[in-house]
């Protein structure tokens, strides 16, 4: 099952394989997400208002807006097409428990590891998991929007934008090489959330931009790679991520 504590693991092996030198030890802060958890939310909710921040909220918002005259066709193709087997798996990988239980593992893991660097990109996702929960949440019961199956709380997803916090926290992290298959997983959680008819297009994009924020928010001032994926808008209202270096 694949989930941020293996990515974390194969990041951690690409950099060195070794735990942190002592004398680079120092740098690698640990926010004690969990005893701190008020605290650390409250500073994150400070920082949320940024440029970088509005920006992918602009083009969050643009990309929804573009996308959702799309809404009804995309959700007839869903219909049409059925459910495979494999969307079952974008549902299990973007499901914010798992999220937050693989950040949780990755911070435990390097507390009880001695390793510096894997414990504050732990607490990192704990903390953007926890941010990101709190936005999307908020957003839901504002929204108030209808899925296509009927049910509640539609706008945005919340698969997608678990999906999209921890590979905003992984990319700035670690660079294109986890950023890249990070970004790719979230991007498939998305597709599975439109396949399985859970959610409509411009949920998913708008989701996306959210966990992103949220990402990029509990990063700030330690982040060693610029690095993000942001949706946009093709021709003909599809969805898309694209790639951008700054």
């Amino acid at each position: 099952m694949l989930n941020a504590t293996w990515v974390i693991a194969a990041a951690l092996t690409l950099r060195s394989g070794t735990p942190a030198p002592e004398s680079t030890a120092t740098s690698w802060t640990d926010d004690r997400p969990v005893a701190h958890m008020a605290q650390n939310l409250k500073q994150d909710v400070i920082a949320l208002p940024r440029p970088e921040t509005l920006e992918v909220l602009a083009v969050g918002l643009v990309g929804a807006l573009a996308t959702h005259p799309a809404d009804d066709r995309v959700d007839g193709w869903a219909r049409r097409s059925g459910s495979p087997s494999y969307t079952t798996s974008g549902a299990v990988i973007g499901d914010g428990w798992l999220q937050a239980g693989g950040a949780i593992a990755t911070y435990t893991i390097g507390s009880l590891t001695h390793h510096p660097e894997a414990t504050h990109v732990g607490s990192d996702l704990i903390r953007a998991q926890l941010l990101n929960g709190v936005l999307t949440t908020g957003i839901k019961v504002v929204a108030d929007r209808s899925r296509p199956s009927g049910g509640p709380h539609s706008f945005p997803s919340g698969h997608t934008s678990a999906s999209f916090a921890s590979a905003a926290v992984l990319a700035d992290h670690f660079g294109w090489k986890v950023g890249v298959p990070a970004y790719a997983t979230a991007g498939f959680v998305g597709f599975t959330r439109l396949r399985d008819d859970k959610h409509w297009l411009s949920d998913v994009v708008f989701g996306a931009s959210i966990g992103i924020i949220a990402g990029k928010t509990v990063t700030i001032g330690h982040r060693r790679a610029a690095f993000t994926v942001m949706p946009v808008a093709t021709k003909n209202g599809a969805g898309l991520f694209l790639v951008k270096k700054h």
